[in-house]
C-alpha cells in the first residue's frame, strides 16, 4: 500500500477502451471484498460499479462528468449513512479501494463534486448519501491540456509543510520534516493524501505515545452540500497514516480521548501507539 500512495495520481484522461469481461469480474470481486470492511467508526459502505456500455461521451453527460473526465469506461461509487463519522469512514474505505486499484495499474480520481448524484438516486435511501465516485480505466500516456489546467488551478502538486500540519504537544511546537521523528515516514504519507480542492485540512498533535487527529475546517467550504466534504479528507488521511504505521511495524489502538486544541481545530480521534 505504501508504494501505491507514492504512485497514485488523479487521472482525468483515459485510453478510449471499455473494460473486458475479466476486468469487470475482477471489479465485482473487489466490490464484494470492500463491502465487508468496517471503517474506523464502524460504518460499512455499499459499493457499486457502473460500466459505460453506450457512447462514452453520452454516458459522461448523464453522470455529469463530461468535460472533466475523458474516456472513462467505468465508475466506482459507494453508499454510506449520512452522518459525520460515516463520511470519515467513507473516505477511509474508499481510499483503500483507490490504492488497491492503483496497485493493479488502473487510473482513478476522487470526484466529490464533479458528478450528478441524481444519476445514482436508485442506489440510496433517505438517510444515505454517495459522497464520491471515481472513474476506473487505463490512464492515457499524456495529460490533456485541460487536465494540466485543472491540476494547476487546484495546485495539485502543492503540499502543506510538516510545520503547517503536525505538532509536538501543542501548536506552538510544530514538527519539522527531517527531524528523524519515529513517525516521520507515516506523516509523510499523510502529507501525500489527496483532499478536496487540495485543502489538506487534517491536523495532528503528537503527545508522547498518543497521536491526536483534528479537522481544521475551511470556512464556508461547500457549505450547501448535504454532508461535510472535508470529513472525507480526514478519512483518507487516517488511511494513509495507518499504512505508514503498518509499514513501520508500529501497532496501535484507536480511541476517542479528546486532547486540548485551538478553537479552530475539531477533535476527531486518537491513535495510541505501542512504541517504546
Amino acid at each position: 500500500m505504501k508504494g501505491a500512495i507514492y504512485d497514485r495520481i488523479s487521472v482525468r484522461t483515459y485510453l478510449k477502451r471499455k473494460l473486458i469481461k475479466l476486468e469487470k469480474e475482477m471489479l465485482n470481486d473487489l466490490v464484494d471484498e470492500l463491502d465487508q470492511l468496517d471503517g474506523p467508526f464502524g460504518h460499512k459502505l455499499r459499493f457499486f460499479v457502473h460500466h459505460q456500455d453506450g457512447n462514452l461521451d453520452d454516458e459522461a453527460k448523464r453522470i455529469g462528468t463530461y468535460g472533466f473526465i475523458k474516456n472513462a469506461p467505468s465508475f466506482m461509487g459507494a453508499v454510506v449513512k449520512n452522518e459525520f463519522s460515516g463520511i470519515i469512514d467513507f473516505g477511509y474505505i474508499f481510499e483503500h479501494a483507490i490504492l488497491l486499484l492503483t496497485k493493479k495499474g488502473y487510473g482513478t480520481c476522487w470526484l466529490a463534486g464533479s458528478f450528478d448524484r441524481h444519476a445514482f438516486d436508485d442506489k440510496i435511501s433517505n438517510d444515505e448519501v454517495i459522497p464520491a465516485i471515481s472513474p476506473i480505466g487505463i490512464p492515457e500516456d499524456h495529460m490533456s491540456l485541460r487536465e494540466r489546467a485543472i491540476r494547476l488551478a487546484i495546485k495539485a502538486n502543492r503540499r502543506k509543510s510538516f510545520e503547517e500540519m503536525f505538532y509536538i504537544g501543542d501548536i506552538s511546537h510544530p514538527l519539522k520534516e527531517g527531524s528523524h521523528h519515529v513517525l516521520e515516514d507515516a506523516l509523510k504519507l499523510v502529507q501525500l493524501a489527496p483532499s478536496a480542492s487540495n485543502k489538506q485540512p487534517w491536523r495532528i498533535i503528537i503527545e508522547n505515545k498518543n497521536v491526536h487527529f483534528y479537522l481544521e475546517r475551511t470556512p464556508n467550504y461547500n457549505a450547501t452540500r448535504t454532508f461535510v466534504t472535508q470529513a472525507l479528507d480526514i478519512g483518507i488521511a487516517m488511511k494513509h497514516f495507518e499504512v505508514g504505521l503498518t509499514s513501520s511495524n508500529i501497532s496501535f489502538t484507536l480511541k476517542r480521548t479528546p486532547y486540548p486544541a485551538p478553537t479552530t481545530f475539531e477533535y476527531i480521534t486518537t491513535y495510541q501507539l505501542d512504541i517504546k
